[in-house]
Parts: structure tokens; C-alpha cells; sequence
């Protein structure tokens, strides 16, 4: 009996230990596929390995083939890998033999028995660190469910393989999910939520440098305003998406967007050039569409026979693609009819080698009758079952001391990810402090420019008083000096007069001549004197009067540099940008509260929270005080509130009473324009 306990662990030993071949393709699956596959079909019949190995090989090839994107034609090798693993308490291999049965079965077009493998897939996945894994889960299940235009759930799964990318730093594919979470909103008709998305999804194209997929989402926003109407904007972006395409076929797919937006846009010169550019693309579907669109524009331009020859090739290549896809389905329906037969093969070959096991087994039992015979043989069997024992526990000591290591290698890991969030948080910190400061230096600069601006005004008022009353003043002095002048006039014809009835005395005539002469001098004088005060009195409150108003020109610059900084602020934020600029908008849904909100704060960080702080207001009067700091008019606001906008300005009436009572002579479009 204790020889039959030794036989046995050597034959499970054997059983459980894993090919070198094996480990090394698993090894480099994820950055050489294509070497992965190179080694395991390397491997002359997989099928004779143990139970295990022979699994694994199924798995590794057919993830392996995936990867290079080899097209699945048969489920009979990952199904060996399900039945066997399926069994076993391993959470990752569970995961990942469901996952590829899911991408087979995907390439089968059985998109139900697909899901219900991706179903699979994700449960055992949450019970184990792989978020790669998990990220490719979620991102085909919302690939299936997109097929299906069952956008919420697809929604759904690609964030989290959205969240599943972030967690292992995965730029590509934090980029490839936000362009498929775009991808859902748009057919969900949320265009706004789906502009927003692409943009993000652009901003983290450009920081990572992936030039593909930013080609990829600048396709998707210039769709979007191709859609919108707003040909200039998609026109743009599909130029931007050709300098970033990559390979032929994403050339030739925005040669045909240009095509397409030239022809929107009336120019058909420069629609004609780029839907030539596809005349030898290789991509069936591209040529297809471009024809359609050269016969249109044949057809506009009034040239019957290009017309016609453009819509026999489009009619040529609409019955290729049908008859391409023919072949297709009849190769899936010939696999699906070998998959029972594969099964078969392979249940007849698990038989074959449990009756090979159970020969052995008799022959052993054979073998212990007469034992006794060849007692000696048996015993050099044994010490050769220990010594092979023995060495399966020097591997298996290494393994466990590798994977301390291996521990210890993630301990050390760990460590360092702590520091890093650790100094993370730190840096957070200090972005918030160096957030507060910002909005406090803002909320300063707003009040003193409220207190400055006051003080302006009531120094300009006194100051215009004043001048006025000088001018008066120096008007009045004017006229009384004038009203002497005359009366100096008056008297000197007076005196004139009885000079000539005195030319008896020439003597006196003399005297009183110069004397008269000497006063008409003095009032000359005095006049002179009198204007050249006039003069400076003029000049000084003309130059007070200068200087009050570049004071006033000053202030006015300021005010209008605060405003444009504002207004630069919302113009670089695409989602405020594009409510104000819209000329019609639509009754908005809670979702659209938060998405403005959200970039609200961005351009004015503090206001809200200064706003509840200092206010008594409820959610609709928030929201109408924020729609009114972002400039738009009342009848915008009572197309968002679906109400009548004598509604909306008696709304705006209350506020004003309520929150800023001493400023009657300003609207309260006028006041929350320079609040804060």
C-alpha cells in the first residue's frame, strides 16, 4: 500500500506541473502576441500533454490568435479550456477562459451565448487584481450592447472600463473608452454630453501623443457638427483628423468626409478632388459610398453620362459586398456544423486515454502479483518515483521562492504607489490652497473694483458740480465786468462831449485829457488782469476736468479687461461656450444642470458657494442668477425653464429686491454682471 501512495503522488506531481513552453508564451502575450503564438503552435500534439497543460495550451492559443486578430472559426479548443477550468477555484483563469470564449463566439455572430460568456467573465474578474482584464471585459459587453442600440447598458459598462484603464494608467485605452462613452451618448441623442466626451477623450489624445485614436475622435466631433448643420467647425476637424490618420484606410474614410462636407458646403471642385483620392482604395465600403456621392454630384452638375457610369460602379460594388459576405456565413455555418464533430473527437480522445490510464492501472495491479519476482526492479523504480519527487519539490521550492519574490517585488511596489499617492494627495492640497487664494484675491480685486468704482462715480459727480458752479461763477464775473466796460464807455463819451464844450480852456482840457487817459489805461489793465485769471481759472478746471475723466477711462479699461478675461475663460470652455452662443435652446434635464454646473464652476470658481453663502435662494433661482452671469438673455432662460418671460423677469425682479436692495437704478442682469 505505501508503494501504491508513492506511485500516485508521483503520477499527480507529473500531472500538475506546468511546460516551460507554456509559461514563457504567457509571458510575453501581452506585449509580443504574435511571438506567443509563434511558440505555441510550435508544440507537436498538445493533445497528448496532461489534463492541465493541454487547457492551458487551448486558452493561451486562442487568446493568443485574438490578439493578433486572427478571426475565430471554431469554439472546440477554448471549450476544452472552459470545461476544464471551469471546475477549479481559480478566479483569473475562470475570468479569462470565459472572456475568450466570449471574443469566439463574438467572431461566431452568437452574440447571445457571447454575452452570457461576457456576463461570466466580469463576475470572476471582480474577484481578482487584473484590471486590464476587467477593462476588456466591459469594453466588449458595451460593444455588444451598442450593436444592439441598447445604449444604456452600454453606457454603463464602458465607463467602468473607463474606470478599469485609469486605474493602471492606461492612456490608449482611457482615450478608446471615452470615445465609445461619446459614441453612446450621440446615439442616445445627447450630442452635448457627447461633444463633451470627445473632448476630453482629445485633450487626452494630445497629452499621451496617440495620434490614431485622436484622429478617431476628431472624426467623431467633426460627425457631430456635420450633423448640427455647422459644415466651417466639422471642416475643421475632419482636416485635423487627415493630418493624424494613420493607415490607408482611415485616410481614405476622411478623403470621403471632406468629399462629403465639400458637397454640403457647395464647393465642388474641392469635393471632386478628395472623392477622386479614393478611386483605388482597397476598402470596398469606402469606394462604395464615394461612387454614390460622385453620381450625386454628377447628377447636380448636370453631366448625364458621368451620372450613369458613377452609379453603375456603385451598383457593381453594392452587389460585391453582398456576395463577399455570402461566403462568410456559409464558412460560420460550416464551423458551427464541425463544432459537435470537434466535440466528439474530442470526448473519443479523453475515452481513448482514460482506457490507456485503466491499462496501465491493470497491468500494475499485474505487476504487484508478481511482485515478488522482481521485488529489486520495483525498488529501483521507487527510488527513481523519489528522486523525481525530490526534484519536483526542488521546482516547486523554487516556484514558492520566486513568487516571494515576486511578493516582495509588489510589497516594494506597494510601498512606492503609497509614497506617490501619498505625494499625490499633497500636491492636491496644495492645489486647493493655491485654489482658495485665487478666488480670495478675486473676490478682493471685485470688491475694490465695486468700492473704486463707487468712489468714481461720487467724484465725478462733485467734480462735475463744481465745475459747473465755477463756470457759473466765471460767466457772472464776465458779465459784471463787461456791464464796467460799457459803463466805462458811457462815461468816456460823457466826458468827451463836455471836453468839446470846454475848448475854452485848453489847459484843463489838457489835464482832465490825461487824466482821463491815465483811468482809460487802469481799466484797460484791470481787464487784462481780469481775463488772464478768467483764463486760468478756465484752464485749471478744464485740466481737473481731464483728469477726472482718464480716471473714469482708466477705471472703464479695467472693468472691460475683467470682462474680457471672462469672457475669454468661456470661450475656451466648449460646453458654456456653446450655450451662449446657441441661438435656440432646449428644455434642459437634471443631466444637463450638472454638466453646466460642473463647467460653470470652472470659469467662476467661488461664485456659487459665495452666492448660497450670502443668499437665501432656491435651486431654480440658482440656476437663473447662473445663466444670467453667463450673459444669456431672459428669453433663452425661459426656453431652459420652459416658462413665459414675464415669469423669468419677475423671478429676476424678487432677487433684486431681496438680495440687493439699495441698487434700484440697475437691473439685475446689471448687478450679478459685475458681483463677484
Amino acid at each position: 500500500m505505501a508503494f501504491l501512495f508513492w506511485i500516485a503522488i508521483g503520477l499527480s506531481a507529473c500531472h500538475s506541473s506546468s511546460d516551460p513552453t507554456l509559461y514563457e508564451a504567457e509571458k510575453v502575450m501581452k506585449s509580443y502576441p504574435d511571438s506567443a503564438l509563434v511558440l505555441l503552435e510550435a508544440i507537436r500534439n498538445p493533445e497528448k500533454m496532461p489534463a492541465g497543460d493541454y487547457a492551458t495550451w487551448c486558452l493561451l492559443v486562442t487568446q493568443a490568435r485574438d490578439k493578433n486578430y486572427v478571426e475565430h472559426t471554431s469554439d472546440s479548443l477554448i471549450g476544452v479550456a472552459v470545461r476544464y477550468f471551469e471546475k477549479r477555484k481559480d478566479p483569473h483563469r475562470k475570468a479569462q477562459v470565459y472572456y475568450c470564449q466570449g471574443r469566439v463566439l463574438s467572431d461566431l455572430d452568437l452574440e447571445g451565448e457571447a454575452l452570457e460568456a461576457y456576463l461570466k467573465a466580469k463576475e470572476q474578474a471582480v474577484q481578482t487584481i487584473d484590471y486590464d482584464l476587467r477593462a476588456r471585459i466591459n469594453n466588449h459587453l458595451g460593444g455588444l450592447y451598442w450593436k444592439n442600440m441598447n445604449y444604456r447598458e452600454s453606457l454603463v459598462s464602458y465607463k467602468e472600463a473607463h474606470q478599469a484603464y485609469a486605474c493602471i494608467s492606461d492612456t490608449a485605452g482611457m482615450v478608446n473608452t471615452l470615445c465609445n462613452v461619446g459614441k453612446c451618448l450621440q446615439g442616445m441623442d445627447r450630442l452635448d454630453s457627447a461633444s463633451f466626451y470627445y473632448g476630453k477623450a482629445l485633450k487626452l489624445a494630445d497629452e499621451g501623443d496617440i495620434q490614431a485614436q485622436k484622429g478617431t475622435v476628431l472624426t467623431s466631433l467633426g460627425n457631430i457638427n456635420m450633423d448640427r448643420g455647422r459644415y466651417t467647425t466639422a471642416l475643421e476637424y475632419y482636416r485635423g483628423a487627415l493630418q493624424n490618420a494613420d493607415n490607408p484606410k482611415f485616410l481614405d474614410i476622411e478623403y470621403y468626409n471632406l468629399g462629403d462636407i465639400y458637397h454640403a458646403l457647395g464647393q465642388t471642385d474641392s469635393a471632386l478632388f478628395y472623392l477622386g483620392k479614393i478611386s483605388g482604395s482597397e476598402d470596398l465600403f469606402t469606394r462604395c459610398s464615394a461612387n454614390r456621392l460622385l453620381y450625386q454630384l454628377a447628377k447636380e452638375s448636370g453631366v448625364p453620362d458621368s451620372a450613369f457610369a458613377y452609379n453603375e460602379t456603385y451598383l457593381q460594388l453594392r452587389d460585391s459586398i453582398e456576395h463577399l459576405y455570402r461566403p462568410h456565413e456559409l464558412e460560420r455555418m460550416k464551423a458551427l456544423y464541425n463544432k459537435e464533430r470537434m466535440q466528439n473527437r474530442h470526448d473519443r480522445q479523453m475515452q481513448e486515454a482514460e482506457i490507456r490510464q485503466l491499462v496501465w492501472v491493470v497491468l500494475f495491479l499485474a505487476s504487484l502479483v508478481v511482485g515478488t519476482f522482481i521485488y529489486s526492479y520495483f525498488n529501483k523504480k521507487l527510488s527513481l518515483l523519489k528522486l523525481r519527487n525530490q526534484e519536483a519539490m526542488k521546482m516547486l521550492n523554487e516556484n514558492r521562492r520566486q513568487l516571494s519574490v515576486k511578493d516582495k517585488e509588489l510589497s516594494e511596489n506597494n510601498a512606492r504607489l503609497e509614497i506617490v499617492q501619498q505625494s499625490l494627495c499633497q500636491i492636491r492640497k496644495e492645489k486647493d490652497r493655491l485654489v482658495k487664494e485665487r478666488d480670495e484675491q478675486v473676490r478682493i480685486l471685485e470688491e475694490d473694483n465695486w468700492k473704486q468704482q463707487a468712489e468714481y462715480e461720487q467724484q465725478l459727480e462733485e467734480i462735475e458740480t463744481r465745475s459747473k458752479r465755477i463756470v457759473e461763477e466765471k460767466e457772472k464775473i464776465l458779465h459784471e465786468k463787461e456791464v464796467l466796460v460799457h459803463q466805462k464807455d458811457l462815461l468816456l463819451g460823457q466826458q468827451d462831449s463836455r471836453l468839446s464844450s470846454m475848448s475854452k480852456d485848453e489847459k484843463l482840457y489838457k489835464e482832465q485829457i490825461g487824466i482821463l487817459t491815465s483811468e482809460q489805461q487802469q481799466t484797460k489793465q484791470e481787464m487784462k488782469t481780469l481775463r488772464t485769471e478768467i483764463d486760468t481759472l478756465r484752464l485749471g478746471s478744464e485740466t481737473q476736468l481731464q483728469q477726472e475723466l482718464e480716471s473714469k477711462k482708466d477705471y472703464s479699461s479695467l472693468c472691460k479687461m475683467y470682462e474680457a478675461w471672462q469672457k475669454e475663460l468661456i470661450s475656451q470652455n466648449s460646453c458654456l461656450s456653446c450655450i451662449r452662443d446657441r441661438l435656440v435652446l432646449d428644455i434642459w434635464k437634471e443631466r444637463d444642470w450638472e454638466v453646466f454646473m460642473e463647467n460653470f464652476n470652472q470659469v467662476y470658481p467661488g461664485f456659487l458657494t459665495h452666492l448660497t453663502g450670502s443668499f437665501n435662494l432656491t435651486d431654480r433661482e440658482i440656476r437663473i442668477v447662473c445663466l444670467t452671469k453667463l450673459g444669456l438673455k431672459t428669453t433663452k432662460v425661459s426656453t431652459v425653464f420652459n416658462l413665459g418671460e414675464d415669469m423669468i423677469r419677475r423671478i429676476k425682479s424678487d432677487i433684486r429686491k431681496r438680495c440687493f436692495p439699495t441698487s434700484t437704478a440697475h437691473s439685475l442682469d446689471q448687478i450679478i454682471k459685475r458681483w463677484y
